[in-house]
């Protein structure tokens, strides 16, 4: 008998097991594939920002550099010793021995600098201090780094103070070859156009490259720099690339003109993952070169891994459904039939008449108990509202979002809701529940008689609700319990008492359980805060966001005691307020706050408590606090470039200084004093005599007039005032620097 009901079903129990079959293998295939290009994409990811993070460090250190070597410099052409070895035809023994000290003193207090250059055009003499390789006064035929010659012969190709990368040629044999950066400083032209002096500070690459690290030794790995010229070189020894080359041509190709970004490619015929930096301050521009091998080798072994699990599943999920399918087999018209039956007894169930029943009951006020109660019984209603009864009013928390989620499913979890309370609370109560509208329920408890529930009882009842929503449910409600009565027609005042209560969720917080006996009532109407609310904007518009956010906080908790629509208007009022503001911030200024666009309102009616309103608001303060920040540095930056435009202008006016500038701009001597200050490393005093020195030093070298009168024309009203000043700063007097700087 068996075996004919089998042979009978055999083509359904052929296509289930086709069926079963197709789903395991295409579920397989679609999430192995998924996963393994989810993971590679991962892990490319991490490869880039671990290979960006290198490159950027680099980068910083090549900066820092930079910033280390111009100091070492200008101390160097600030040091009056060092000066005489610089500008002097020829100096005397004892001030090169002391010249000498002074650049290995700053050579050993600065283990970062492989070597340091002095140049004097006049004596073709290079006086040179250095780790390791040649160093003392070397004539120029006799230097052994000539490649430093070419550079200074090409100064113009370079731009001050950026670091040229090369191989340091340090002796004869290339043995003591060694990769530096070197930073070349001048301030000295001859009217050949060639140098008349230069410092040149080697910086080692090896000390800045003590970040990088590389995952294996082979040629497959590799950091390069690219400069504004196109020239590609070794980040670790700076070996320049060929131009030719298929690196060269690799490397070429990438586009670091906006952002840093990756690129996967074949470089010298592996597939790798190029990762580059945006172009920098020097126009130079970073590649980290990753086989592409290294990065999805582990994914790629996990695919084997998960390809062979799979066939063994796929094997024994085959034997097991051909197995289960003929166990596990229920006819189809058996089971359609009975869901049939099951639709058809739903329609006709009275849940819906009974819903419909108790809506009403709320809404009617002046009804006979007695008729009233007879309906209630008639269709299966236990409610009796002549005996004790409370109300308790469900919110569900965060309902916006559970419609985003899933609207289809609002009526299931309202219902899921309704039973799991009503299960609870049937314990001590006869129960029916109402689904109200939106994210509202009402549930009507009757106490049984000889019953006795004390006030403390409830609250625990209703927390159990509670905890039963969030655990089956994922869901947080908020509940409203009236007082107990016996009154049938207070049954609509009780009602709209619970459904007030429990828009105090906005002040409780989500998960309250609301006592609405205990609801405090206004005494006297609510004033709003004018003089708060002028001091919040005030504070916005000078900057000070926590005082504005701590005054928000303030009007808003004087709202408690009133009903909510108080806290509606007031939430309105600030509202209108802050726009306002902003308009005529936007109207009056050239500043663009960007409202609607990136600063926008809260609005009463997106928030359920006052805590995420407030954080929205708080957000907003700081962004406004932020954006009115930016434009105040934006004049101060314009105040600093003006002052430094009258200073060069009118460098030669005896009668410049602070209190000139300070009436020249229509402002106080201490408000620009003090702007400039924080804007630049001196102040305005200086500033001045740095452009009146600069002047001063051209006409020096380039014109034969009198050193009174080079005082006078550059705003000096007293040569000797003029000659100590000057001596002070460059260590020499201007007759000793004139001399030094003229043409041989």
């Amino acid at each position: 008998m068996k075996l004919n009901k089998i042979r009978k079903h055999g083509s359904l129990y052929a296509k289930m097991l086709m069926g079963i079959t197709l789903g395991i293998v295409i579920v397989l295939i679609a999430s192995s594939s998924v996963y393994y290009v989810s993971f590679t994409r991962i892990l490319q990811q991490k490869a880039f920002e671990s290979d960006l993070s290198d490159l950027e460090h680099t980068g910083q250190a090549i900066a820092i550099t930079t910033e280390n070597a111009q100091t070492v410099s200008f101390q160097i052409y600030r040091n009056s010793t060092i000066a005489k070895i610089l500008y002097y035809n020829d100096p005397h023994p004892f001030d090169i021995q002391g010249a000498m000290l002074d650049l290995y003193n700053y050579l050993n207090s600065m283990p970062f600098i492989e070597s340091i250059y002095v140049y004097n055009a006049s004596q073709d003499r290079y006086y040179i201090v250095s780790q390791n390789g040649q160093r003392g006064v070397i004539e120029e035929e006799a230097l052994a780094d000539t490649a430093f010659i070419d550079i200074l012969n090409d100064y113009r190709d370079y731009e001050p103070f950026a670091p040229i990368p090369r191989i340091l040629d340090s002796s004869s044999t290339k043995n003591n070859e060694t990769a530096v950066y070197t930073y070349l400083c001048y301030d000295a032209i001859g009217t050949d156009g060639k140098l008349n002096s230069a410092i040149a500070v080697n910086i080692s690459a090896d000390w800045i490259n003590q970040g990088i690290t590389l995952s294996s030794n082979d040629d497959t790995e590799q950091i390069y720099v690219i400069d504004q010229h196109g020239s590609i070189r070794n980040v670790q020894n700076l070996q320049e690339i060929e131009p030719d080359s298929a690196v060269s041509t690799t490397l070429l190709t990438l586009d670091p003109s906006h952002e840093a970004n990756y690129s996967i490619s074949s470089f010298n015929g592996v597939k790798s993952l190029l990762t580059y930096t945006a172009r920098d301050q020097f126009g130079w521009y970073y590649v980290r070169v990753t086989p592409y091998r290294d990065i999805i080798g582990e994914v790629q072994q996990v695919g084997v891994t998960t390809i062979q699990i799979a066939s063994i599943i796929l094997i024994a999920g085959l034997l097991l459904s051909w197995l289960l399918s003929k166990y596990l087999y229920a006819p189809i018209n058996k089971i359609k039939v009975r869901m049939e039956d099951l639709e058809s007894e739903w329609r006709n169930s009275s849940y819906t008449i009974r819903q419909n029943a108790l809506s009403k009951l709320l809404q009617i006020q002046g009804f006979n108990p007695k008729l009233q109660l007879e309906k209630l019984r008639r269709i299966g209603v236990q409610f009796d509202f002549t005996k004790p009864y409370q109300l308790v009013f469900i919110r569900i928390d965060r309902y916006d979002e559970l419609k985003t989620q899933g609207h289809r499913d609002i009526l299931t979890y309202k219902f899921a809701i309704m039973n799991i309370s009503t299960e609870i609370c049937s314990k001590h109560f006869h129960v029916d529940a109402l689904d109200l509208e939106d994210d509202c329920l009402l549930m009507f408890l009757n106490i049984p008689e000889q019953t006795t529930i004390s006030s403390e009882t409830l609250p625990l009842i209703m927390k159990e609700v509670q905890v039963a929503c969030e655990e089956y449910l994922r869901l947080g409600i908020t509940i409203a319990v009236t007082p107990l009565s016996s009154d049938p027609h207070q049954l609509y005042t009780l009602y709209k008492q619970a459904k007030d209560a429990s828009l105090h969720r906005f002040f409780k917080g989500r998960g309250a359980i609301i006592d609405v006996q205990q609801q405090p009532l206004a005494q006297k109407a609510h004033t709003f805060p004018i003089g708060k609310e002028k001091r919040l904007i005030e504070a916005i518009k000078t900057g000070k966001c926590e005082e504005a956010k701590q005054l928000y906080d303030e009007i808003m908790e004087g709202t408690k005691q009133y009903p909510l629509q108080v806290v509606q208007l007031t939430t309105k009022h600030l509202t209108v307020t802050l726009e306002n503001m902003i308009s005529e911030i936007e109207k009056n200024s050239s500043l663009q706050l960007g409202f609607d666009r990136e600063l926008i309102l809260p609005k009463f009616e997106n928030y359920e408590t006052l805590e995420e309103m407030s954080y929205q608001f708080h957000q907003l303060f700081e962004k406004l606090t932020s954006k009115l920040s930016e434009k105040r540095n934006g004049k101060q930056e314009e105040l600093t470039r003006r002052i430094n435009e009258i200073i060069e202008e009118r460098y030669a006016d005896p009668a410049l200084g602070l209190n000139y500038i300070a009436d020249e701009l229509n402002m106080s001597s201490y408000h620009i004093s003090r702007v400039y200050r924080q804007h630049n490393s001196s102040n305005i005093v200086d500033m001045i005599n740095h452009i009146r020195m600069e002047h001063a030093k051209q006409l020096l070298i380039k014109s034969a007039i009198s050193i009174a009168d080079i005082a006078a024309k550059t705003g000096y009203t007293s040569s000797s005032y003029f000659h100590r000043m000057f001596k002070k700063l460059y260590g020499v007097t201007p007759s000793e620097f004139r001399n030094a700087n003229r043409s041989s």
